[in-house]
C-alpha cells in the first residue's frame, strides 16, 4: 500500500522477474488490485511462497472511478497477514502518504479484532522506503530512519530500490521471517492470477500512456473485444477515451499515433505472452465515451472480477 507513483506495481515486477503490473510515470496507472505470486529459489532457506497484493495509490477523491479503486485497496487489506507500506524517500511525506497510513490503522483495528477472537494480533507492517537509488548520500536517510522508529509501529523497515534491485533480498527476508507459515496456495509456475485478456488490455494502455500527452491518461481505458490465441492469434481492441480531442491525440495525424501505440504493445505483448507471437495480429480503434468513469457499471465490467 502506499500513495501514487510510489513504486507498488516497480517493485512487484522486480521481486517476480517479469511484468504483471504496467508502470508508467503517471498517477492511478494501477486501477485494480491484483496478485503477483513469487516462489523462493530452488535451494534457498528457508523455502516459501508469497502473494503480493498489489493496491492501486492511495488517495482521497470522491470520483466514482477513484471510490472504485479505494474498494479495491480496502479489499486488498482483508485476510491478509503482512503489509507493505511504501514511501518514496525522495518526496516530503505528505497528506496521500498519511492517509494511506490512516487507511491502514482502519484496517489494523479490523484486523486485531478478527485476530485477537482468534488469539492473535492486528497482522505487521512492514515500512518499505523507495527509491534510495535516487539519493546522492545515502546518510540523508538516517533521520527519516530515526522518526519512523520512534513512530514504534513497524514489524521492520527496509530501504530499497524497486528500480535498481537494491535491497529486495533483504526485504524478501523480512517477508518470510514475518509470515505465517502454511501451504503453498498457487502452482510453482503461476505467477499472477489476472487472466491474459485483461493483461493484454494494460500492455495496451501501457503504450497509450507511455505515448501520449497529460490530458489523455486519465481518461483512457481499454477493452478486449475478441482475444484469439493459437498460430495465428488475433487481438482486437477498444480504446475508450472521454472527448473527441482525446480521440484525435490517441489516433494522431493521418493515424500516426494509434499505429504507434499498435507497435509498441504487439511488441509488449509478444515479449510478455510470447505463446502469442510471433505471427499476433493486434487491431485497435478508439471510441469516445463521455463520463465513462462516472459510470460504476462501466468500470466494474472493465476489471475481469466483474460484479463480483
Amino acid at each position: 500500500m502506499g500513495r501514487p507513483n510510489v513504486g507498488k506495481s516497480t517493485l512487484l515486477n522486480a521481486l517476480l522477474g517479469r511484468k504483471v503490473a504496467i508502470v508508467s510515470p503517471h498517477p492511478q496507472t494501477t486501477r485494480t488490485h491484483l496478485l503477483g505470486i513469487y516462489n523462493t529459489p530452488p535451494g534457498a532457506s528457508p523455502r516459501g511462497q508469497i502473494v503480493f497484493v498489489d493496491t492501486p495509490g492511495l488517495h482521497r477523491s470522491a470520483t466514482p472511478m477513484n471510490r472504485e479503486m479505494l474498494r479495491q485497496a480496502r479489499q486488498a487489506l482483508e485476510g491478509r497477514d503482512l503489509t507493505l507500506l511504501m514511501v518514496d524517500v525522495t518526496r516530503a511525506p505528505g497528506a496521500e502518504d498519511a492517509y494511506a497510513a490512516q487507511m491502514l490503522d482502519a484496517g489494523q483495528e479490523e484486523g486485531g479484532e478478527a485476530g485477537a477472537a482468534a488469539g492473535g494480533g492486528a497482522p505487521p507492517v512492514i515500512l518499505v522506503l523507495n527509491k534510495i537509488d535516487r539519493l546522492a548520500d545515502k546518510r540523508a536517510l538516517l533521520p527519516l530512519l530515526e522518526r519512523y522508529r520512534q513512530q514504534n509501529r513497524y514489524a521492520a523497515i527496509v530501504p530499497i530500490s524497486a528500480r535498481s534491485g537494491e535491497q529486495l533480498g533483504v526485504l524478501v527476508e523480512e517477508i518470510l521471517r514475518l509470515l505465517p507459515s502454511g501451504p503453498a496456495y498457487f502452482p510453482a509456475e503461476q505467477s499472477t492470477d489476472q487472466p491474459e485478456e485483461f493483461f493484454a488490455a494494460e500492455l495496451i494502455r501501457e503504450q497509450a500512456l507511455r505515448l501520449t500527452r497529460e490530458e489523455v491518461p486519465h481518461a483512457l481505458a481499454v477493452a478486449i473485444e475478441r482475444f484469439e490465441p493459437g498460430p495465428r492469434a488475433r487481438i482486437e481492441a477498444v480504446l475508450y477515451c472521454e472527448r473527441e480531442g482525446q480521440k484525435a491525440i490517441l489516433i494522431g495525424r493521418r493515424g500516426e499515433m494509434i499505429r504507434q501505440i499498435g507497435a509498441a504493445a504487439r511488441a509488449e505483448i509478444e515479449r510478455e505472452l510470447p505463446h502469442l507471437g510471433p505471427r499476433l495480429f493486434l487491431g485497435l480503434r478508439v471510441e469516445v465515451r463521455p463520463r465513462w468513469r462516472a459510470d460504476a457499471a462501466f468500470l466494474r465490467r472493465l476489471d475481469w472480477r466483474g460484479e463480483s
